[in-house]
């Protein structure tokens, strides 16, 4: 039981740190010291220029059977876990009877967590810098089906509702460029190694303040929404990895593999939930309140469900 304990300290300690960085974020938009507009802007400095940098950065390494082996064995789990996913949340919609024009948003919610704006930071700060390797991998598989299948969920039968050309994007293009790097042994030269590792460097903290600077966006009390948005952010957050964990981590032997994969899943509803609602013309204040009661549930639910499912 103390080990318990002393291991959930632990994690709570460096996911602490994490929350000190959004609190910086929702300190800096709540005293007008930045512009909520503004973060708009920094998310696309993130997804599209600093973690495509991280993404390559982490890729970086010598290709070894052991790591190969990884990065396959990855590659099944996190296809496991997608399928496993979307039965989730499309039995959890029908079964908390969501009216049709919402069931997309909620079950977008449910499959898709934030594996990029805190699935690298978290991972990082748990697991450290090996374990980018495998997020970047699991980001590639994530990104495929964002830009598909989650596509598809929130624009059902919409005319024009997929355009193919949205999988060419920088976590795409980075994910495939650091793996193909990496299968064939090619090593970036110096100085521009180390002028994208400088920019991949820059993610951890920037996530984590334009993660802030979002909540403070939101009118607190209008985002608790109604009983779907508590039942769907328990199933995203705990119920997702407890099941993950004794489903499926039985069969993967190794441990960082599993402590990824089992992070990633631990994950709140993805930043862009809320875009692509508005882009889609999907329910974007549903899209807004499950980011919010998520990403705020999250700061108590990671390090829970690290200390007691690894």
């Amino acid at each position: 039981m103390t080990g318990t304990v002393t291991d959930f300290l632990v994690v709570a300690d460096q996911i602490f740190i994490l929350v000190l960085l959004i609190a910086a974020g929702y300190v800096a938009v709540s005293t007008k010291i930045m512009d909520p507009r503004a973060t708009r802007g920094l998310s696309g400095l993130l997804i599209n220029i600093t973690i495509p940098a991280l993404i390559v950065a982490s890729m970086q390494v010598p290709i070894t059977p052991a790591r190969l082996a990884g990065a396959e064995t990855l590659l099944l789990a996190t296809g496991v876990f997608y399928v496993f996913s979307f039965a989730v949340a499309w039995v959890v919609s029908k079964a908390m009877r969501v009216p049709p024009e919402k069931e997309g948003v909620l079950q977008f919610a449910i499959v898709f967590g934030n594996v990029g704006f805190m699935g690298f930071p978290v991972a990082q700060t748990l697991f450290g810098a090996d374990s980018l390797f495998y997020v970047a991998i699991f980001n590639l598989v994530f990104n495929l089906l964002v830009f598909s299948v989650g596509i598809a969920m929130l624009t059902g039968e919409k005319e024009g509702g997929f355009d193919p050309r949205l999988l060419a994007n920088p976590g795409i293009a980075a994910s495939v460029a650091g793996f193909l790097l990496f299968l064939g042994s090619v090593e970036i030269p110096s100085p521009f190694i180390d002028a994208i590792g400088l920019l991949g460097g820059v993610t951890t903290p920037l996530a984590m303040i334009i993660v802030g600077a979002m909540l403070a966006t939101f009118p607190a009390r209008e985002m608790i929404g109604n009983w779907r948005i508590w039942a769907a952010s328990a199933v995203l957050l705990i119920a997702v990895p407890v099941a993950y964990r004794y489903l499926f981590s039985p069969v993967f032997s190794d441990p960082l593999i599993n402590g990824v994969m089992i992070t990633m899943a631990a994950m709140p509803a993805a930043a862009n939930t809320v875009i692509f609602a508005e882009q889609y013309g999907a329910d974007a204040r549903l899209a807004s309140q499950i980011v919010f009661v998520s990403t705020i549930g999250s700061l108590v639910t990671i390090p829970l469900m690290t200390t007691v499912l690894l």
